[in-house]
């Protein structure tokens, strides 16, 4: 019997009022290891001590950088009420593809405090992909997904170029045209991911190279389906690039795109769950998308923990960031 089970059949037989109060000093547990700082998140260094209380949180003081801090310093709690629980649960929905008011029901928190504290989260996530640049390496696959283009949460103005569509509508226009709003993408095969909204219709050179520039590695080999602009990226990078549509019939099993048509299947699905995504908003969701496209076991608890934990990387964005913070505009 492993430590698990064991430790449930111990649960089973206890009382009532003892599973409470196991529960009660397990939150007592969590609550003092969140309060733990070992080192200070403007210089990393261990040289701290305790500086009393601000707003009832623990405050600190570096003797090497001579600054203040609390626990929620560089972290997504800044200026927030909520615990840490709580944006433990709000984390976990979101890169779980929740809607909204299904976590404000949960948590029993408003509409707004949820919105807010899902775009704190998404313009943290974006934060990460900037630090944290994903390098397409050895087999990658590009190709670009569109999407309507959409204006959520706000009402159609007299000089806006369409008039206002329901859930679900279809664009005026057939085939592709400016109503979409193309998302570039770029997936190696069992690694990193890369999505990116830059244009209306379909990219050009520029467009393509503003999204992938940085972001291959020497040596990689590309697929892709043809667009006249992937080729040009070796202009960029030490990389080959491949048409899957003129590879041999022999080598179709492994010239393909299978895994950037899958990323492009899951965008889809959680578009039409949370029935469009603002255009504005759109590259935050992107971000979201490609940790959300590989999510494991250990992808929640390791993220929550760089956004909850304080680091010398600021995670930290305001109410008013999340209107007006790196704003997709086309």
């Amino acid at each position: 019997m492993d430590a698990r089970t064991e430790l449930q059949e111990c649960i089973k037989n206890m009382t009532e009022e003892a599973v409470l109060k196991l529960f009660e000093a397990a939150e007592k547990m969590m609550l003092a290891e969140e309060g733990r700082i070992d080192s200070c998140p403007y210089c990393g260094n261990k040289a701290i001590i305790r500086y009393g209380k601000k707003c009832g949180k623990q405050r600190y003081y570096c003797k090497h950088c001579l600054k203040t801090f609390v626990t929620t310093t560089h972290t997504i709690m800044s200026e927030s009420h909520q615990s840490a629980a709580i944006w433990n649960e709000v984390i976990t929905d979101t890169v779980q593809g929740h809607s909204i008011d299904f976590t404000k029901e949960r948590l029993n928190l408003s509409h707004a405090c949820v919105f807010d504290m899902r775009h704190k989260i998404l313009l943290a996530l974006e934060d990460i992909s900037a630090k944290e640049s994903v390098i397409l390496q050895n087999v990658s696959e590009l190709d670009e997904t569109y999407v309507l283009d959409c204006q959520k949460g706000r009402k159609c103005a007299d000089n806006d170029n369409r008039p206002a569509r329901k859930h679900g509508a279809k664009a005026q226009k057939r085939g592709l045209s400016s109503e979409y709003v193309c998302i570039c993408t770029g997936v190696q095969r069992g690694a990193g991911v890369i999505a990116s909204a830059v244009n209306r219709a379909r990219p050009g050179i520029k467009e393509v190279q503003l999204v992938f520039d940085g972001h291959i590695g020497d040596g990689a080999l590309l697929l892709c389906d043809g667009l006249n602009a992937y080729p040009l990226l070796t202009k960029i990078a030490d990389c080959t690039v491949k048409n899957v549509n003129q590879a041999p019939e022999a080598e179709k099993r492994f010239f393909h795109l299978n895994t950037v048509n899958s990323l492009h299947s899951f965008i889809k699905r959680r578009y039409i769950f949370y029935r469009g995504v603002a255009t504005k908003f759109l590259n935050r969701y992107n971000a979201l998308f490609a940790i959300s496209f590989r999510q494991n076991r250990n992808t929640i608890p390791a993220l929550c923990s760089k956004l909850l934990h304080p680091s010398r990387f600021n995670y930290c964005h305001t109410i008013k960031d999340v209107n007006s913070w790196n704003l997709l505009s086309l």
